[in-house]
């Protein structure tokens, strides 16, 4: 398994030393605008004689070039539609692929593949190792609408085609306005501080409670013209999206301001509808037609996950679970089904769980106890794993109980119910190579909190998504060699995150501004690994240990906040990964260092015998200054070092380089220390 520092998503590629620059001359002959704006990405604004004359988009797969690839790799030539080659010769580079989302990623590797423009002539093959590689996602906030779309865009050029939009609350509904003044009202309650979710759910109520996903759509609500243009602009980048419609479960924003429906009569913030119930269905079925309005999908997913409350009302008590479970089930399949729409589910309620201690999970039997004491609340959530046999067979599974027990795969391959992995994370998956080739149709990530980039970072979303494109990109995937994958996926991010800086940079005269700042630090502080979600809020100022002062040679000055996770993490992190032998549910799962994922984007993670270090760049907020001495404080010198390894302006100033030469080198700073 060879891994390229340029292209690591790419396994088959002969490239010579020779090539030419992708350049604003270049020609480009395509016929998606998505793909001629992602091929920007790769150009650079100069009229060198060495430049490609012209780029072509070919939506075709020639029977010359299948035999091409055969000779050069000893690969079949797929007939995976998404499956892509680029031929780069002389001054013109053709990218052939049987589909439009085929000649996007082809675009992207093209983008990885330039060196400040330079793209080296040879031949490159890919097709993907999995037909499913998707991001579940939270609606955003009307002002995270351009995050979203960047956030799409990222996605493209790590090669994803799905994306799993949870809808809830967060949609305006005008058949049922009052399902959003409800949720709005929700929201704000349980958001009044970090955490009171978790109060609500987990500390306040004998009985079990969902988990309550107010930060969709931040607690509000987007138009329906909103959320249709944020579909048509996936869409437009071949992304297949696919609206979650929780249904069963997780219904609080159905059921706020329509309690009478209810399967759990004394709850005050009721999460499960009455599946005996016909107003349910009339509800239900009013919010799947506007959904199916705004997205046009091909497939809705409609929860079913944490089905707690079960069998108490008037209407339910006396029938069996399984009955409830799978009655609701075929009959939401039978509607989307009438209107050629296909269902996707969590399912884990079709398993007798037990996690390795023995304790009964998912769909198993299931006494509920206090969250905080273990002692019993006197209730017992009946089996539903019965219902297996009884759902439509065509019906997506989205398993997440992969990491409890790589066996109960076998529940749903042994029926040929399509599996894919939800909630999925490569660098915590054990076996994916074996587990894919039995039938799984590949995975999707997970990020249960603001879509923003502060939340997905730190939640280790986007560390994920880089390695997993490995996973979900490479046959020859090695799990043996995750370290080395990981830098690979480090980098990617850090050069995906910084790109624009980075042309910014290279034609920036010296001495006209500094552009960034490119620091390379660590610290000897420990700050416990969280993630937030379900109400737990991120609040970078919690985690600010000390600052950079920028001082120009004006004299004016400007500071940067250092924050642990975000911009700096601990000098003692772990590269290695293993199974524990101490956690009941990762009996079929990898732990990692959560804390050194969390710091990948901002900064890029670096190996050294000395510990681990972070590189950063900090764009200059001033970019027509020139920055002549960097100043460090540490709030709190006496419980935590920063270390400093290098720190250099980009490009070099002369205030910089002359105050320099009048100073000793820098190695270390202890404490609270200056850089002068």
């Amino acid at each position: 398994m060879q891994v390229r520092d340029q292209d690591y998503l790419t396994a088959c590629a002969a490239l010579a030393d020779t090539g030419a620059y992708l350049t604003t001359g270049t020609q480009t002959d395509c016929a998606y605008e998505a793909v001629t704006a992602l091929l920007t990405e790769a150009r650079v604004p100069t009229t060198e004689a060495d430049a490609y004359r012209s780029v072509a988009f070919l939506e075709q797969w020639p029977p010359s070039l299948a035999a091409r690839i055969q000779a050069a790799f000893g690969a079949a030539a797929s007939d995976d539609p998404e499956a892509y080659a680029i031929v780069a010769e002389e001054d013109e580079i053709t990218v052939f692929s049987a589909s439009g989302r085929g000649l996007l990623y082809g675009a992207a590797t093209l983008v990885r593949m330039a060196e400040d423009g330079f793209v080296r002539h040879g031949l490159v093959y890919n097709r993907p190792a999995c037909p499913v590689r998707g991001v579940k996602l939270y609606l955003p906030t009307r002002e995270g609408i351009a995050f979203f779309k960047r956030f799409v865009d990222m996605l493209c050029r790590f090669q994803y085609n799905t994306v799993m939009l949870e809808v809830g609350g967060a949609m305006a509904y005008e058949r049922h306005p009052e399902i959003n003044e409800g949720w709005v009202r929700y929201c704000a309650e349980m958001r009044e501080y970090s955490g009171k979710t978790i109060r609500i759910q987990e500390q306040t109520f004998p009985w079990y409670k969902n988990s309550m996903h107010v930060e969709n759509g931040g607690g509000s609500f987007l138009t329906q013209d909103e959320v249709r243009e944020l579909v048509q602009y996936c869409k437009a980048r071949f992304m297949d999206v696919i609206p979650e419609v929780p249904s069963l479960s997780h219904c609080d924003y159905l059921l706020i301001n329509h309690p009478e429906i209810a399967e759990r009569k004394n709850d005050p913030y009721p999460d499960t509808y009455c599946p005996s119930d016909e107003r349910s269905y009339a509800l239900l079925f009013d919010v799947l037609d506007e959904v199916l309005d705004v997205f046009e999908p091909k497939t809705v997913h409609v929860g079913h996950d944490e089905y707690y409350s079960i069998g108490l009302c008037e209407r339910c008590k006396g029938k069996a679970a399984e009955a409830l479970y799978a009655d609701d089930l075929r009959r939401i399949h039978g509607y989307l089904a009438e209107k050629g729409v296909r269902t996707m589910i969590w399912c884990e309620k079709l398993i007798d769980a037990k996690d390795g201690s023995g304790k009964p999970w998912g769909g198993a039997e299931r006494p509920m106890v206090s969250h905080e004491t273990g002692e019993p609340f006197g209730e017992t959530i009946p089996p539903t794993y019965k219902a297996i046999d009884l759902v439509p067979q065509d019906i997506q599974m989205l398993h997440w109980y992969w990491q409890i027990d790589a066996a109960y795969d076998r529940l749903f391959l042994d029926r040929g119910l399509p599996l894919v992995y939800g909630n999925f994370d490569g660098p915590s998956f054990l076996n994916w190579k074996a587990r894919l080739g039995a039938g799984a149709q590949g995975g999707i990530l997970s990020n249960w909190s603001e879509t923003a980039e502060g939340n997905l970072q730190r939640n280790g979303i986007l560390f994920s998504m880089a390695y997993s494109a490995f996973m979900f990109w490479r046959a020859d995937y090695e799990e043996g060699e995750y370290a080395a994958i990981a830098d690979a996926s480090f980098e990617a991010l850090y050069r995906d995150r910084y790109r624009s800086l980075k042309r910014l940079a290279a034609h920036a005269e010296a001495g006209a501004g500094t552009v960034y700042v490119e620091i390379v630090h660590a610290t000897d502080d420990f700050w416990p690994y969280r993630r937030f979600f379900d109400g737990i809020f991120l609040d970078e100022n919690e985690y600010r240990i000390g600052a950079y002062t920028l001082v120009y040679d004006d004299g004016s000055e400007a500071e940067a906040a250092i924050c642990y996770g975000t911009n700096l993490s601990g000098l003692d992190r772990s590269w290695e990964r293993a199974v524990p032998d101490d956690e009941p549910l990762m009996k079929d799962a990898y732990k990692v260092d959560d804390s050194l994922l969390e710091a990948a984007y901002t900064t890029r993670p670096t190996h050294t015998p000395s510990g681990t270090y972070y590189r950063w760049m900090l764009k200059n907020p001033h970019p027509r200054k020139n920055v002549a001495r960097v100043r460090l404080t540490v709030d709190d010198p006496a419980a935590a070092n920063i270390i400093v390894k290098e720190i250099r302006p980009v490009p070099p100033s002369p205030a910089w380089t002359a105050g320099r030469t009048a100073r000793k080198p820098l190695v270390r700073i202890l404490g609270e220390g200056g850089i002068v």
